[in-house]
């Protein structure tokens, strides 16, 4: 996902960022339950976090509440701790922008929020990297599999 982002401090100075997230979930079968994935990657922020590992979380309740929220953190170039947090909400109306949008807020180390967000995810150049991207274990124990489209072919039901 890429966009911009702005200080509250200075809010005319439209910088540019880049979110490239892998989600995974820990355990199948709990997934149908919390609807949480797991999220790392990197994130490029213009001024604030060059090239900087994240991590966080995705809670996918799109069917039952309408919405997936996102919410990672990682160190900024300052070495503050930053936390990114927004949320995607269905309308019926518009459901490709309701896909492919991402507002959210920037907090500082204290908990102060610091900046605004707006993250596009370009549904025809990374869809299919995004698929390719989710990860799922089938126990806590378990390695990783591979991407899900790797692991339906490796997995076979026990009889």
């Amino acid at each position: 996902m890429s966009g911009s982002y702005w200080l509250l401090d200075m809010p005319t100075d439209e910088r540019s960022i880049e979110l490239n997230l892998e989600a995974y979930a820990r355990d199948i079968r709990r997934l149908p339950i919390d609807k949480t994935f797991r999220l790392r990657g990197r994130i490029e922020a213009e001024h604030l976090a060059s090239g900087q590992d994240l991590h966080g979380t995705l809670l996918f309740k799109l069917i039952d509440e309408q919405r997936v929220q996102y919410r990672v953190f990682f160190a900024g170039d300052d070495a503050r701790r930053y936390d990114l947090s927004g949320q995607k909400e269905w309308v019926g109306l518009a459901p490709l922008e309701s896909l492919t949008l991402l507002r959210a807020s920037l907090y500082d180390d204290s908990g102060q929020e610091v900046g605004r967000v707006t993250l596009r995810f370009d549904w025809r150049a990374d869809a299919a990297r995004s698929i390719k991207s989710f990860r799922i274990h089938l126990s806590e124990q378990a390695p990783v599999v591979g991407s899900l489209g790797r692991w339906r072919k490796q997995w076979k039901r026990p009889r």
